[in-house]
């Protein structure tokens, strides 16, 4: 009976053609998905699809502005239409979330229309260079519906007469859609106890500590702690008296210098250009 001979050449050779048709078959695959994720739509910044909750607490505030009573609430902005095609109804009032990107652009566009709104925006680039606008800073972070995180403000043109308006009732409305955040509560130590995490926040002033040998005790967790069900994370060591003072003068002397970091700022001063702005609204007059 004749029986085909394998030999450690035909055995390598085998395996290397199997690691070449895995490695075809991984790179077909690669292939094939970069193809899918070309059809799939990109989600950006202005894809912030607005809660339900939110858009109704903000709403609910519109209605509380004067002269909107009975008003057409309109939302003409969803993703690949063009806001500026949308059949405004005469007398509506535009309540919506605007992409960010062209954010000013909408501004001005509604301005130039005479059409009232009342849109979310942007905090940190929330004001449009010469808008007759109210800017209403809330700083509300927003948690929206495509896991974007933004902290938001509004703008309108809804109270002629008032440029920034900071309203608790708004803050405290679009607050109370979220859950509120979990507080961890913070243990203070006597002095007598150190951890890694007291230490680090000296050593991050740059603020020398040293504690000899005998003087301080390793341990797991406190009893007190224990008790409670909690532990001292990482462990840490008890202090003699002498050390905890030391322990003490350096975190004094850590908070002295973060003290000193935070007011060495540069102190921004105004322009004789600018100061005379002040006078002049100062004594009433806003041009």
């Amino acid at each position: 009976m004749e029986g085909k001979q394998l030999t450690l050449f035909n055995f390598a050779e085998s395996d290397r053609q199997e690691r070449e048709r895995a490695r075809g078959r991984a790179e077909t695959m690669a292939d094939y998905e970069a193809f899918v994720e070309k059809f799939k739509t990109k989600k950006t910044t202005d894809d912030c699809y607005t809660p339900e909750a939110v858009y109704a607490a903000v709403l609910d505030f519109v209605r509380t502005l004067p002269g909107t009573a009975g008003r057409e609430i309109v939302r003409p902005f969803w993703p690949g239409y063009n806001y500026q095609e949308y059949p405004y109804p005469e007398g509506c009032v535009v309540v919506d979330n605007p992409p960010f990107s062209i954010y000013a652009q909408i501004v001005r566009w509604y301005l130039s229309r005479g059409i009232d709104f009342f849109l979310f925006s942007p905090s940190l680039t929330t004001f449009v260079r010469g808008a007759d606008v109210t800017y209403f800073i809330t700083n509300a972070t927003i948690t929206y519906e495509n896991g974007a995180v933004v902290n938001t403000s509004f703008v309108s043109n809804l109270v002629p007469g008032v440029r920034i308006w900071l309203n608790p009732d708004l803050r405290a409305a679009i607050d109370a859609c979220a859950p509120p955040p979990k507080m961890v509560p913070k243990n203070t130590y006597p002095d007598t106890v150190v951890t890694s995490a007291i230490l680090g926040k000296i050593i991050d002033r740059h603020v020398e500590l040293k504690i000899r040998t005998e003087e301080c005790q390793w341990i797991r967790n406190l009893d007190s702690l224990s008790r409670a069900g909690k532990s001292l994370w990482g462990g840490g060591f008890i202090l003699s008296e002498r050390a905890a003072a030391e322990r003490a003068a350096a975190e004094r002397a850590a908070a002295e210098r973060a003290a000193a970091e935070r007011a060495a700022g540069i102190f921004i001063t105004l322009s004789p250009a600018e100061q005379a702005i002040v006078e002049r609204l100062t004594k009433g007059g806003s041009k």
